[in-house]
């Protein structure tokens, strides 16, 4: 394995994505999943799936897996290899479970850089991706070095912990906004507009909001594919409303939503694409074109 090799753990959509961009740069990357499937998809897609022994020669570790739970397992593991090494943590946590593997990493003298990204799948991939950086001043350029060829914009937001607050509240506007269009074009269809009229109207109005470009397609199209699973917003929701309530607000709209995609689960299931929320929002079938 190349000294240059990049470690990927959690080969799911964004951890994928995060491989494919830093391959372009022509960074070699190894990726270690504890799915077999995901492991075999990753070698056939070009990846090099490498055993959990190989990963822990790499010098940066991404840590992509599903919530802050998970993350707190992979750290502790990479504790105990007693290797000097950088983590890049992209799991979006609440800041308890931040500081907690700040302080695993701390003890085992490893760097730790908290990096939420803001973004799907599919804008990792396309490079239009942003992501949120929270660490020590020294490591504030090594994030930047390895973070640039996968995100457009790298945001250093703070120490460790700045970052994931900052993701969780540009992450309640994306999911209000999300939620505004779905409800949108469920009113234009169920008055009699043009789904297809509507979405280009809005994207030249002054509601305008990047979300119609990567959703509003898939809205109308019923299109329910994923490029992040709804499971992850209803949870990153749920970070949202509990960060809230700690700190004594009341967020109406976002408890609101949060029952939309709590419902768009129970009859989507949670592994759709978070656009599926128009599915509980309109009573059509199909968008009107």
């Amino acid at each position: 394995m190349p000294e240059t090799a990049i470690g990927i753990v959690g080969l799911g959509l964004i951890g994928s994505a995060i491989a494919d961009r830093l391959a372009l740069a022509s960074i070699p990357v190894c990726g270690f999943d504890i799915d077999p499937e995901r492991m075999a998809n990753f070698a056939t897609s070009g990846g090099s799936s490498v055993p959990w022994a190989a990963l822990l020669e790499c010098k940066v570790i991404f840590i992509a897996v599903y919530d802050g739970a998970q993350a707190e397992r992979v750290v502790a593991d990479l504790a105990a290899s007693k290797s000097n090494r950088t983590i890049i943590c992209v799991t979006t946590c609440d800041r308890d479970t931040i500081m907690r593997l700040n302080d695993l990493a701390d003890a085992a003298k490893m760097r730790f850089v908290e990096a939420p990204i803001s973004g799907t799948s599919a804008e990792v991939r396309s490079g239009t991706s942003s992501v949120f950086v929270g660490a020590d001043t020294v490591s504030h350029e090594i994030a930047r070095s390895v973070l640039s060829p996968v995100c457009s914009n790298v945001v250093i937001v703070g120490d460790v912990g700045s970052a994931c607050l900052m993701k969780l509240a540009i992450n309640l506007v994306l999911q209000s906004n999300r939620a505004a269009l779905a409800e949108g074009i469920a009113f234009a269809e169920a008055v009699g507009i043009s789904g297809i009229s509507f979405l280009h109207a809005a994207k030249i109005s002054a509601a305008y909001s990047r979300v119609m470009e990567t959703k509003g397609e898939k809205m109308l199209q019923r299109d329910f594919s994923p490029q992040s699973r709804i499971g992850q917003t209803l949870k990153d929701a749920d970070l949202i409303l509990s960060a809230a309530e700690a700190n004594g607000l009341k967020l109406r709209m976002t408890s609101a939503q949060r029952a939309i995609l709590s419902d768009t689960i129970a009859a989507q299931g949670a592994d759709v694409d978070s656009c599926a929320v128009i599915a509980t929002l309109s009573t059509r079938s199909k968008a009107t074109t």
